[in-house]
């Protein structure tokens, strides 16, 4: 299986399945300002935690979810669970992916440093969690090392903070970095992972560089 980061929330996921050669899923491939995602972005699964609306263009007929439910696509599992917001237009989806033998779980546009019991045990044993931690309307790092503290995942990717050399108004991944006791700092252009390269007795943070 291949990550790769887009910049902001947005992330491309590439992973095969037992019927299939290789199946990309995009998540929040969204217009930004800040942030230019590639003209040529192709996938089989699109999912937008925060609605259709100023979801970019793409080419083909992807399978799109931007509501909440359970579904089976090209021997992917996915499941969109709602997270309610006290203001209704920052309710979002968060995203578990079961694919691999993994299962990998994407907050989206999460702004909540806990959430409901419920919906904890609905996640389970989570392989590789991606986590907003720049703030912004989403998750600050010291929101986001309370959340990993609370669902205990194997491998931690952040996502949606200010990228090193560019100005975006978001925290830089230092604060969070430190927060969770990680110093060395080494950017990866992909990662590339399967279900026995996880760690096993501690959290693992990967850094890796927008696409």
């Amino acid at each position: 299986m291949n990550l790769y980061w887009l910049g902001e929330t947005a992330f491309k996921i590439e992973t095969k399945s037992t019927q299939h050669d290789e199946v990309t899923i995009l998540c929040d491939p969204y217009l930004s300002k800040t942030n230019a995602l590639p003209r040529n972005l192709k996938s089989d699964i699109v999912l937008g935690s925060r609605g259709s609306k100023d979801m970019i263009t793409l080419s083909g007929e992807p399978f799109t979810i931007t509501t909440p439910g359970e579904y089976e696509v090209k021997d992917v599992m996915v499941y969109a669970h709602l997270l309610n917001h006290a203001e209704q237009e920052k309710s979002s989806l968060i995203f578990q992916i079961e694919t691999e033998h993994l299962s990998i779980v994407h907050l989206g546009a999460c702004a909540h440093s806990s959430l409901p019991e419920e919906l904890e045990s609905r996640l389970g044993a989570i392989d590789i969690l991606i986590v907003p931690v720049g703030g912004g309307g989403t998750l600050t790092a010291d929101q986001a090392s309370k959340l990993i503290n609370d669902l205990e995942p194997r491998l931690v990717i952040p996502t949606n903070f200010n990228p090193p050399n560019e100005k975006q108004p978001l925290e830089s991944v230092d604060k969070f970095l430190k927060l969770l006791g990680q110093k060395e700092k080494e950017w990866l252009p992909k990662l590339k992972i399967a279900k026995r390269e996880l760690p096993n007795e501690e959290t693992r943070v990967v850094l890796l560089s927008k696409n």
